[in-house]
């Protein structure tokens, strides 16, 4: 007939082939999630065993796994306490969930200090810093009986304090009551411990002995244990 289009053969059947081409592409399929209950319990029916605790697990996510069914629970299982019974040919039979594990406690930080004797006191060296960072080694008594660290005055110099650093004070001693000039240290350095802006009694050597104190504003940011036998204390934060 005049006028009509006519198109090969092969070019229909390339039309028919290369058409569907077009906007076909497929979406990727959505990763599906499932809890570690519903994991567990596919594991259960696929192998033939029984897992007891179930409820245990119900709130948590299961991670991806593969491998041999043991590699598998313990993967999926590796935030709980758990139980696994085997049949006498080494086969898993049964799992028993007991329950989450526990975050572990932190250790606590111990600083153990050797001692010098006094008596039946213990002596420790430390160093205190006063203004401008002067610092000096100083040998102090272990003293939970002083409410402050107590330090001799004539060392006030050597730290580089001036007279309007301090407040005259009366302090309680063992010995009663006492005169002192009381101001503030920037650091006790106790072995790597380091305690800053500790408030401190300076009283007339006379009244102190060979040795300052240790009170108890240092001692009591600490759990104190005192060795006597091997001379020594620890200081547990």
């Amino acid at each position: 007939m005049a006028g009509d289009i006519r198109i090969p053969l092969y070019l229909m059947a390339a039309l028919i082939i290369i058409t569907p081409a077009y906007g076909t592409a497929q979406e990727p399929l959505a990763k599906v999630e499932r809890t570690l209950n519903e994991e567990l319990k596919r594991l259960s029916a696929m192998h033939g065993i029984v897992i007891e605790g179930l409820e245990k697990t119900k709130t948590a996510l299961a991670p991806s796994v593969q491998g041999p069914l043991r590699q598998q629970l313990q993967k999926l299982l590796a935030d709980f306490n758990y139980v696994i019974i085997q049949t006498p040919d080494k086969e898993i039979e049964r799992v028993l969930i007991l329950r989450p594990k526990e975050a572990t406690p932190d250790i606590p930080e111990q600083i153990v200090l050797a001692t010098e004797r006094s008596g039946n006191h213990h002596v420790v060296r430390v160093t205190v810093m006063g203004s401008r960072s002067m610092a000096i080694e100083v040998s102090l008594l272990v003293d939970t009986g002083a409410s402050l660290v107590v330090l001799p005055s004539s060392i006030i110099p050597d730290l580089g304090f001036n007279a309007d650093d301090f407040e005259d004070r009366e302090v309680q001693t063992a010995n009663g009551p006492v005169k002192a000039k009381v101001g503030q240290l920037r650091a006790i350095e106790i072995g790597p411990e380091v305690v800053y802006n500790v408030e401190t009694a300076f009283i007339d050597d006379s009244l102190l002995g060979r040795n300052g104190l240790l009170g108890m504003n240092v001692l009591g940011r600490y759990l104190m244990t005192i060795d006597d036998q091997q001379n020594r204390i620890t200081l547990i934060k």
